[in-house]
């Protein structure tokens, strides 16, 4: 088994991943406006993503990127150990991770909230390609969905997943200011595709929006450094936008990493209007507590034998 893969091709390969050395960056709390400091570190195969809270005691500390432990929140994905410690912000990390193939990491971090850096997927991308992955000897798994599940929220939001060969993500938005108005985007994961069509869009919000949120205690360390702000059909940062499409391109980026929640990557079509993290994680909730609904396949191996690679937990749990 190589121990090497050229750069940003490792979403598509059989084996499992984590980072060649430590990736350490700092940065501002989007909601709670607090300088964090962050390191990505390899952890052996079989891990997944679990993030080391550094400023708690020890025995605490330890919370799993999981949707076991997701919890709603506003206006981000949080996630919440047994014994009450969170960690909130962390979507765009989790897209970076499932945007290269990062299997498996303990993220240590000093604060309850992730930075937002410049409010995108693209420095924490940068930054573990700068150090490189490095193959496990352990096959990955996939998280097969096999019959559809759909969700939805009171405000008229709904998405789905249904059954298909690769990861394919269908998003629709609709906002009443005419910079960002009606946007579509079908976007499918593999490799080099999240550096070149996601990684580097911008989180956003209308203006009228940022005095109601800091009033409620969010975005304290929000600015024009780390989002897109529009008011009355324009966009208030200089330089404008980055690419075609922005909006819509980062909330398949959110979708992205949040569908990480479900422990390993998911092949399915996943189609959303008006997405949301609140939705994607009653999502992913929701095809967990449904064991019908998906398999577990060992990478390598054809469809027609991956019964054989359904978790134990799993296949007893559909039995029941």
């Amino acid at each position: 088994m190589p121990d090497t893969l050229a750069f940003n091709q490792f979403v598509d390969q059989p084996f499992q991943t984590t980072v060649r050395g430590q990736v350490t960056f700092d940065g501002i709390g989007l909601h709670s406006g607090r300088f964090v400091e962050l390191s990505i570190c390899p952890a052996p195969a079989n891990t997944g993503i679990k993030f080391r809270r550094v400023d708690i005691d020890a025995k605490l500390q330890t919370v799993e990127a999981h949707a076991k432990y997701a919890e709603q929140a506003r206006l981000c994905t949080r996630i919440v150990n047994g014994d009450g410690i969170g960690l909130e912000t962390i979507e765009h990390m989790m897209a970076a991770f499932a945007g290269v193939g990062l299997d498996n990491s303990v993220v240590e971090i000093n604060a309850p909230e992730a930075p937002i850096l410049d409010g995108s997927s693209q420095p924490v991308l940068d930054a573990i390609n700068a150090v490189g992955l490095e193959l496990l000897p352990a096959r990955r798994k996939h998280i097969i969905v096999t019959k559809p599940v759909m969700v939805s929220l009171d405000d008229g939001a709904w998405a789905r997943l249904d059954p298909c060969e690769h990861l394919e993500i269908n998003i629709e938005i609709a906002f009443d200011d005419a910079a960002i108005g009606n946007q579509t985007l079908t976007y499918r994961h593999s490799d080099g595709s999240f550096a070149a069509e996601l990684a580097s869009a911008r989180t956003f919000c209308q203006l009228r929006d940022v005095e109601r949120m800091k009033n409620a205690g969010l975005a304290l360390g929000g600015s024009l450094d780390n989002a897109v702000v529009v008011n009355d059909g324009k966009i208030l940062n200089d330089g404008g936008l980055r690419m075609e499409r922005e909006f819509v391109r980062h909330k398949a980026l959110d979708c992205l990493g949040d569908l990480l929640l479900l422990g390993m990557p998911v092949k399915a079509k996943m189609t959303a209007h008006r997405p949301g993290h609140a939705l994607s994680t009653k999502l992913v909730q929701t095809l967990l507590n449904d064991p019908s609904a998906f398999k577990v396949v060992e990478a390598g191996t054809t469809q027609s034998r991956s019964d054989s690679f359904v978790l134990p937990e799993l296949a007893a749990a559909a039995t029941a």
